[in-house]
């Protein structure tokens, strides 16, 4: 009997934990407000499109600067999870370690759909990372990286110049879905 009740209070803790996280993923502030209490640093005008789970189990080790962009998909890791290996191992005495290290973004970056940010990096302010980049070692101010392992490609201004030479920006930033639809019918008659 007390093995059921223990079962069903796991059970009963699992679905509140999972309620609490849809909770949060359910728009931008609460994402920040949850990753907040969790003793994330997360600056203004930051949009998280990514799950408040994509902080890992150590939030309190990222720091985020102001008005940042992440896509979906992107992944912050604080750990490395290979040290179960050596702790099994019992290579430290028998006392179980972790093997972690603080992520620190600066202010206006954004980081792609899918990327990974890994223990110890700090990304520089003006920054942008390519989706499904590795970043692995620390992101200089003003700079575009992308890659596994993410690497300097180019700066922001050669970034903006490959944009503008493009002939594929336009005036649609905030606009809705149907507004940009509407724009774009209206773009093709003329």
């Amino acid at each position: 009997m007390l093995k059921g009740n223990t079962m069903l209070k796991t059970i009963i803790i699992k679905l509140i934990y999972r309620a609490k996280l849809l909770y949060a993923n359910s728009s931008y502030e609460r994402k920040r407000k949850y990753l907040i209490k969790n003793g994330a640093v997360i600056g203004k005008k930051t949009r998280l499109n990514c799950h408040v789970d994509a902080f890992g189990t150590e939030p309190f080790l990222i720091t985020v600067g102001e008005d940042c962009l992440f896509a979906s998909g992107v992944n912050f890791i604080t750990h490395d999870g290979a040290i179960k290996v050596i702790n099994t191992l019992g290579k430290f005495n028998g006392q179980r370690m972790d093997n972690m290290a603080p992520i620190v973004v600066g202010n206006n970056v954004y980081i792609g759909m899918g990327a990974y940010i890994m223990p110890g990096v700090t990304i520089g302010n003006n920054v942008i990372i390519g989706a499904n980049s590795v970043v692995t070692h620390d992101v200089p101010n003003d700079s575009v990286a992308v890659g596994c392992p993410a690497k300097k490609i180019k700066t922001v201004d050669e970034y903006y110049n490959k944009v503008v030479s493009s002939g594929r920006i336009y005036p649609t930033a905030g606009m809705s879905i149907n507004e940009k639809r509407n724009y774009f019918e209206n773009e093709n008659k003329k």
